[in-house]
């Protein structure tokens, strides 16, 4: 392995030297251009500046052309002749066309600026802001050999998106998974957070969820993304992980010179627990020293007060229907969340044929939350126990969840003529941090109650007893459950090394090989603390002498819920628990989830590429990935409340994995895309340590399986794209994957000394299939100038084949994680200054993918509710420079909503109301 690294650092060292010492081979003779002329550019927005990713640019006369990257620029090797006319074609740009002189052996430059608009009626009319962000995903999407579907800045900002994930949703065949009101994760075609990839800049970035792989989208500030790309259908230079799709967010990029601005305040609707908001962004962006040395910085800060009001219930079911209800929780949450991200992007072009990138995003966001939980346990027996549980923490008296995400990358493109070679190195970290997390629980045992559940959707617990029923009082009813402490620490550190090659063998045939090493280690690492008062009754005094009434009107679950008394989050952030009043006591039973993980991905590729006519474009190849894992985990004895180490054995695997794509363009604007893939999702690094965890209190054990495969995909694609001239597409397709191996957490009753105890352990739990139909349509109404509508709709069916879960073999179950409707409608006006847009997000309902979601029989399955949301946002630009915005969402009010079994059986309804924010954006 170091022998490898040591390598490819050689490499790396020696073609940057020779790039930056070396001749500049822009004007030496080359193979490949020693007959010809290397054209080279950039190619931007004529009014703002802006790179133009995805414009064609071709040579008149000849089959010649290239499409520009994400930084707008272009390169043309070996064009033969002395003079010559370069040709940039950009739905919903005039096309343009430039005389060239050409000096064989040398390299000529030649950028270009496009002028936004359409030709209509032989007059041009300009295009505004929106079709400008729906033009640059469209030319990008359109290029493509594969299935993908991209977002642009300019795009997103039309949006009321806050972040990342908010963005996704627009997109044909994504839902998302909320949490707090914004969206977190992302399901791409009907599977799994899992089943999907996140990249920045094309390299994997790492989770801060401790358990799992799925990547936090509300940690990135939509502001900071240049362009989301989402990939359906891979090719073979990419990282195989992601069934569903990969996501690639790619920053912003240098150009000429740009400072923007932005600054926005708002609120929330929720009553009494809805604060105000406020953020504000910047990029400072320019070239230097000859254009040479690009530079780019931006920063985003939004502080958010926030809640929630929530709902959730347990039900008892037996193998015909529901029995009654177990257990019943009215929970109230206060949050601050502030979220802080910069990003920064440096070049430098030694010559037209060697450059060097690095490209860094720092993303922090900071949860503070209060919650305040009333819980009914034992609602099956005669009498019911009722909890008052305090969340807090000593930061600003709440419990502070600190995530934090960065991602550096550093890399060079070098061209030798035929033979192109483009390396990156880059270090990820991902970390999640929860310093003295507090709680207090209060609660009284053996009352009389009464459970109406007459309606199932909103079930209701009344308590006779007035000392009980609203709350801690200094009845001695009520008696300390428990008061803790934990901290908690989970980071997950990614580090790669690629390196690719790109042989042009003809102007027709040009291959791709190339490798990736990639080191990964994961740990968590959290301790837990019980503390008894050594003088329990002068504790008690204390309490409730530091109650507080929270109860709320208008609670959104419904006013018959009350909230009630709890001990107040001031006074548990206040204890000073290490000052001898207390008895200190390590829970090992909560450490059995601390584990250590290293996994090391080694893959190779060969790829080529053939244009088989000016119709029609074959690529094939194959990759191959190594996987290596190690483990350390814990497991705890109950009997003996001991904590044991545990090494696991560490595994390996390979995959080969073949893709065919074929593109065929019936004409300049229409593509048929048509691909054979296969990918992989491997096992969330918790599943695979051997720990073993019991919860004594919820008779529940939790043990790890280190004999987990990777779920495996075959998948095929079919999709029709027809682009239109002004600013819009029509698309529709097909696709089928067969998956073998998806994993589950199986829950079965065990005996656990003496008592029936559940036992829940990720399992391979069989095959299953999915196949969809996917539409889009963007376009321009013809009869009202300025109004556009954007729509998309995906059709998923799944189906579980092979079941392993005792008890569920027959049954017909789709796939976790699996809508089967997923809907997306926009309509937008533009006229002058003036925009507005309405945007509306529908998915189905579907069975949710965490851990226990599918149960003993079909009563305990854990369902995702559908979903609507409606968002509004407009602007006006006030001059060239300055622009008013605004932003309305959620205005349906939306809850996050579960249900067990069946739709009328809530399992958790959590309501967050609506939010807007006002603000100016200027551009100079």
């Amino acid at each position: 392995m170091k022998d490898l690294f040591t390598f490819f650092f050689t490499c790396v060292v020696a073609v940057t030297c020779y790039g930056f010492i070396g001749p500049d081979i822009s004007h030496a003779k080359t193979p490949g251009s020693a007959s010809g002329t290397t054209v080279t550019g950039l190619v931007v927005d004529d009014v703002d500046g802006l790179p133009l990713p995805g414009v064609n640019i071709s040579i008149r006369g000849t089959s010649k052309g290239a499409v520009t990257g994400q930084d707008g620029r272009y390169r043309l090797d070996n064009v033969s002749g002395t003079s010559a006319i370069v040709k940039a074609s950009y739905i919903g740009y005039v096309k343009g066309e430039y005389p060239i002189t050409l000096t064989p052996g040398k390299a000529v430059t030649k950028n270009i600026r496009l002028n936004p608009g359409v030709v209509i009626s032989e007059e041009i009319t300009v295009v505004g802001e929106i079709l400008k962000g729906q033009a640059k995903a469209l030319n990008q999407q359109k290029n493509n050999i594969n299935v993908t579907n991209v977002v642009a800045s300019d795009q997103i900002g039309k949006f009321p998106d806050s972040n990342v994930g908010d963005a996704l949703k627009r997109i044909p065949g994504i839902s998302v998974f909320n949490d707090q009101g914004e969206a977190r994760f992302g399901h791409i075609r009907g599977t799994e957070p899992r089943f999907n990839s996140v990249t920045v800049n094309g390299e994997r970035i790492p989770s801060a969820e401790a358990e799992n792989r799925t990547i936090q989208l509300d940690l990135i500030p939509a502001d900071m993304i240049q362009t989301i790309e989402v990939t359906k259908a891979l090719t073979p230079d990419m990282d195989a992980d992601a069934i569903g799709g990969s996501i690639n967010l790619v920053t912003k990029v240098p150009t000429e010179e740009r400072i923007s601005l932005s600054a926005g305040g708002g609120s929330n609707f929720l009553d009494e627990t809805g604060g105000g908001r406020y953020q504000f962004g910047g990029t400072y962006g320019n070239r230097f020293a000859n254009d040479k040395l690009g530079v780019l910085f931006s920063l985003s800060y939004d502080n958010n007060d926030f809640g929630s009001d929530n709902i959730e219930a347990e039900w008892d079911a037996g193998d015909d229907g529901m029995e009654g209800i177990k257990e019943f929780q009215e929970r109230k949450y206060d949050v601050q969340r502030i979220r802080k991200s910069f990003s920064g992007a440096l070049d430098y072009r030694f010559n037209e044929n060697h450059v060097l990138k690095f490209n860094g995003i720092y993303n922090w966001r900071e949860d503070y939350e209060n919650r305040f939980r009333t819980k009914y346990k034992d609602l099956d027996e005669d009498l019911a126990t009722i909890e008052r549980e305090t969340k807090g923490g000593t930061e600003k008296d709440a419990r502070l969840e600190d995530q934090r995400m960065m991602s550096f990358t550093l890399g060079g493109e070098h061209d030798f003529g035929k033979l192109d070679l483009d390396w990156q190195a880059a270090y990820s970290k991902a970390s999640e941090d929860r310093p003295n997390e507090r709680y207090i629980n209060f609660r009284a045992k053996n009352q009389p109650f009464t459970a109406d559940i007459s309606d199932p959707e909103n079930p209701f617990v009344t308590i006779p007893n007035p000392d009980v029923s609203d709350g801690i009082t200094d009845s001695e009813d009520w008696q300390l459950k428990e008061l803790t402490e934990e901290h908690q620490y989970t980071e997950d550190i990614d580090k790669n090394f690629a390196l690719n090659f790109r042989y042009e063998a003809t102007d027709a045939l040009e291959f791709k090989f190339g490798g990736k090493i990639r080191d990964k280690k994961k740990k968590r690492d959290n301790d837990f603390y019980e503390y008894e008062p050594v003088d329990e009754e002068a504790f008690r005094d204390e309490v409730f002498a530091n109650l507080e009434d929270e109860t709320k009107d208008h609670f959104l679950p419904g006013d018959k819920y009350k909230s009630g008394v709890f001990v107040s989050n001031e006074f548990l952030g206040d204890l000073d628990l290490e000052n001898g009043d207390f008895n200190k006591k390590l829970v090992k039973e909560e450490l059995a989830g601390n584990f250590d993980a290293k996994e090391q991905i080694k893959a190779v590729y060969a790829m080529a590429t053939w244009n088989i006519s000016d119709k029609t474009t074959l690529l094939g190849g194959a990759r191959l990935e190594h996987t290596h894992n190690e483990y350390n985990a814990f497991k705890y004895f109950a009997e003996e409340d001991s904590l044991a180490a545990v090494e696991g054995n560490p595994s390996d695997y390979t995959d080969v994995l073949p893709y065919v794509h074929l593109r065929y363009k019936i004409n300049e604007l229409t593509n048929i895309k048509l691909a054979y893939t296969h990918s992989l999702a491997r096992p969330n690094y918790f599943d695979l340590a051997p720990y073993q965890e019991i919860v004594a209190e919820d008779e529940e054990i939790k043990i790890g399986n280190p004999a987990l495969e990777p779920t495996l995909s075959k998948n095929i694609d079919l999709m029709i794209e027809h682009y239109l001239s002004d600013v819009g597409i029509l698309s529709a397709g097909v696709f089928y994957k067969s998956i073998s191996d998806f994993i589950l957490t199986k829950k079965e009753d065990i005996d656990y000394s003496g008592d029936t105890f559940e036992q829940f352990q990720p399992v391979n739990a069989g095959d299953g299939t999915i196949m969809g139909i996917e539409t889009a349509a963007q376009f321009q109404l013809p009869f009202i100038p300025g109004l556009g509508l954007y729509l998309n709709y995906t059709y998923t069916h799944s189906e579980i084949d092979n079941f392993d879960i005792e008890g569920r073999e027959n049954d017909d179950l789709p796939l976790p994680g699996s809508p089967e409707h997923t809907a997306n409608a926009s309509i937008a006006y533009e006229n002058g200054p003036f925009n507005i847009r309405l945007s509306g997000n529908y998915h189905s309902d579907f069975i949710d993918a965490e851990e226990g979601s599918i149960g003993e029989n079909k009563w305990e399955d854990r369902y995702y509710d559908s979903s609507f949301t409606l968002d509004l946002n407009g602007g006006y630009r006030v001059s060239d420079i300055v622009q008013l915005y605004f932003e309305v969402s959620n205005l349906t009010n939306q809850p996050l909503r579960f249900y067990q079994g069946e739709k009328q059986y809530v399992a958790q309804e959590e309501w967050y109301d609506r939010r807007f924010l006002v603000g100016l954006k200027a551009d100079f």
